[in-house]
């Protein structure tokens, strides 16, 4: 009778441990998230030209929505999309052979894929804490007003890492990289 006791114990221990492993804290149990977020960006508005690294692209902010997708139980793949802000952007002019500077609109489309690194390694605090890392890659359409209104395109790419932090079934999360966002702070739900 004591070796059943011990064995019913032993079983609910594993039971519960095994439940708070497989919380997947990332996506909160369900099979996407999305996320609002603003932040810092930069990318590289095209057409290429032999000129300095610095011509090529410059700095702004961004609006960003996001979603996310459970591919694996630690991987997500997504897309992002917003609005980003130049207000000193570079752009070239084919006519003239020339770069300005003008405030420019962009509107960025966008894939990701990230890896989640708490779930793959089945830490015990993962139904709170997301800590992720992945590659996105990008581009689109990009509006400028200096002498007349015009358009161009942008890419970007690069790597990210972020953490999120789950409060019930919203979080607050932060990200670092390059490509979509340098910097991106926001909530995801």
């Amino acid at each position: 009778m004591k070796a059943i006791k011990i064995f019913l114990v032993m079983f609910l221990l594993f039971t519960c441990a095994s439940i708070s492993v497989n919380a997947q804290g990332w996506i909160q149990n369900k099979n996407s998230i999305f996320s609002v977020g603003a932040g810092v960006t930069q990318v590289f508005f095209i057409p290429f030209h032999d000129y300095p690294l610095n011509h090529r692209g410059t700095i702004g902010m961004l609006v960003n929505v996001s979603g996310e997708y459970k591919a694996h139980r630690f991987i997500s793949v997504g897309w992002q999309t917003g609005i980003n802000v130049f207000p000193s952007g570079r752009y070239y002019d084919n006519l003239n052979d020339v770069y300005y500077n003008s405030t420019i609109v962009g509107f960025p489309f966008g894939i990701k894929v990230n890896f989640h690194i708490l779930e793959a390694a089945n830490a015990g605090i993962n139904d709170k804490l997301d800590v992720y890392a992945g590659l996105n890659v990008g581009g689109g359409p990009s509006f400028y007003s200096v002498r007349n209104i015009g358009m161009n395109g942008f890419l970007y790419g690069g790597a990210q890492v972020g953490i999120r932090y789950w409060v019930k079934k919203v979080a607050v999360f932060g990200e670092i990289g390059w490509g979509a966002n340098i910097a991106n702070i926001g909530v995801t739900f």
